[in-house]
């Protein structure tokens, strides 16, 4: 049976196709999203379980109507539609944000990286901080590759020199030596992501990269799709430093948007990653 076919057998005849995404594709009708899995990575019971857990706290999320696998054996997810308004988060707004991250962040977890996509406890898939950021970012130095093999230093070789000299800091960050506190973060706070009523967060949505890393790496993700001066009223309420680490973060968040940006022939998207970064740079030196 046809994707289409499917969503219709679950949410009826008014179901139309909301987004396609590298590993689901999401339909919606009569205040329902259906998301249907086009590869195990799209973890949907992973997902679930986050946004139960979540609810069960007051987080505002979608509720989770039903999890499981269609006759194919296709796994989906039911959950109900969220909407907002146009008007755009407010200082309190940006708070409740924070407030969120911080129930997300206390959840209890194992191991790090991207969640293994099971119905009870969220357990990261690798045992090593590094390796766990390299189930989910790429590019230099957590690849092993070259520096100017990096995208971004080839649409910015300017930034080579600061970039190298703080290569000890970015392992540092990123988890070596293990010093540093492992949280379960989103991952992806772009503005699809996050839903707004009056200036308030309405829910926050679509926890499909959620992993266990650094909590610095949720406050350079709101950093990076929202500026600083969000992040800095994020990180307070989340109970979460916008310092020197958030900075370093940055980096390793530009250098896998480069990447990606690459791979997928968006010049608008790299030079926002050039941007960023060297932003970061700035706020480093």
């Amino acid at each position: 049976m046809q994707p289409e076919a499917e969503a219709r057998s679950v949410l009826g005849p008014s179901a139309r196709l909301l987004s396609v995404g590298a590993t689901c594709e999401v339909y919606t009708a009569v205040g329902r999203v259906l998301r249907l899995a086009r590869s195990p990575e799209a973890r949907l019971h992973a997902q679930a379980g986050v946004m139960r857990a979540l609810s069960a706290t007051g987080v505002p999320v979608p509720e989770v109507l039903d999890v499981g696998w269609l006759p194919s054996g296709r796994a989906f997810t039911l959950e109900t539609l969220v909407t907002g308004d146009d008007a755009g988060p407010s200082a309190a707004g940006w708070a409740d944000l924070g407030r969120a991250l911080g129930v997300l962040h206390a959840l209890p977890h194992a191991g790090f990286g991207l969640l293994e996509d099971r119905a009870v406890g969220f357990q990261g898939a690798a045992s090593t901080s590094v390796d766990g950021l390299r189930t989910r970012l790429q590019g230099w130095p957590l690849n092993g590759g070259e520096l100017f093999a990096q995208p971004l230093l080839r649409h910015a070789p300017d930034l080579a020199t600061p970039l190298r000299a703080l290569e000890a800091e970015l392992w540092r960050v990123a988890g070596t030596p293990a010093t540093l506190p492992s949280a379960l973060c989103h991952t992806d706070l772009h503005a699809g992501q996050i839903r707004w009523q009056a200036g308030r967060l309405r829910a926050l949505l679509d926890f499909g990269d959620a992993a266990v890393g650094p909590p610095a790496w949720d406050v350079a993700s709101v950093a990076y799709f929202h500026g600083w001066s969000a992040a800095a009223r994020v990180a307070e309420a989340a109970a979460l430093a916008c310092d020197r680490d958030a900075a370093l973060f940055g980096l390793l968040l530009a250098l896998h948007r480069a990447g990606r940006a690459a791979e997928q022939g968006g010049p608008a998207r790299l030079d926002e990653a050039v941007a960023f970064a060297r932003g970061c740079v700035r706020r480093l030196a």
